[in-house]
């Protein structure tokens, strides 16, 4: 007679499938976890960004362009300007042949006012020597001179001043401070107005022809 087993015996104990799934899962997650963070580094979403570079704007690449196109002074008529400023100087101290005493107005190194230098000049062309004197002797950052022209008109006793500037200055007429303009436009002008023998009441200054308006 067979012997029957009491059912209780038979019953197989089974771990549900999916708690099972779920552990291993975690475990898999905390050692990715573990290997894919360094140690002693913040976590990702805690770190600062990159910093970047910000694209230039079209107002500095206008700049950098216009940069780009303005005229380079060069050496060769910065080297002339060094020689007229120093002949002109070394003129003053030769006596010429047919001497006669010009007042030299220039501007005082507070930018206030004039100082008189008496000069001689020679008699023939007075006038015109001074002149081209005091624009030799002017020593302005990256402005270089080519040349000027005068006229004089007599019924009206007014002298008129064409200053050339050279193609390849670095500056034009128009970018002269107040000091720089006191400095070559206003020595000129109280220079010629206070000889009295040269008899001119009002001077007038033109670019190329062109008036000249500070």
């Amino acid at each position: 007679m067979a012997r029957r087993l009491n059912p209780v015996q038979h019953r197989h104990h089974h771990t549900r499938p999916w708690v099972a799934g779920g552990i291993s899962c975690a475990i898999f997650s905390l050692m990715v976890g573990c290997a894919g963070q360094p140690q002693g580094e913040p976590p990702l979403n805690d770190r600062p960004a990159e910093a970047q570079t910000a694209p230039a704007s079209p107002a500095d690449e206008s700049t950098a362009v216009a940069s780009a196109l303005e005229p380079i002074p060069s050496p060769a008529d910065a080297l002339a300007a060094a020689s007229r400023t120093m002949q002109a100087r070394a003129r003053r101290l030769v006596a010429p042949a047919d001497p006669v005493a010009v007042d030299l107005y220039t501007l005082n190194p507070t930018c206030e006012g004039y100082q008189i230098e008496p000069i001689q000049v020679p008699r023939p062309q007075s006038m015109e020597t001074t002149v081209g004197l005091i624009l030799a002797e002017q020593a302005i950052a990256d402005l270089v001179l080519s040349g000027y022209r005068a006229s004089y008109d007599l019924e009206r006793k007014t002298t008129t001043i064409d200053i050339r500037v050279a193609r390849t200055s670095g500056r034009g007429l128009r970018s002269l401070s107040l000091c720089e303009q006191k400095a070559l436009l206003g020595s000129l002008r109280e220079t010629l107005i206070n000889q009295p023998d040269w008899n001119i009441d009002a001077v007038t200054f033109t670019d190329r022809g062109n008036a000249l308006v500070l």
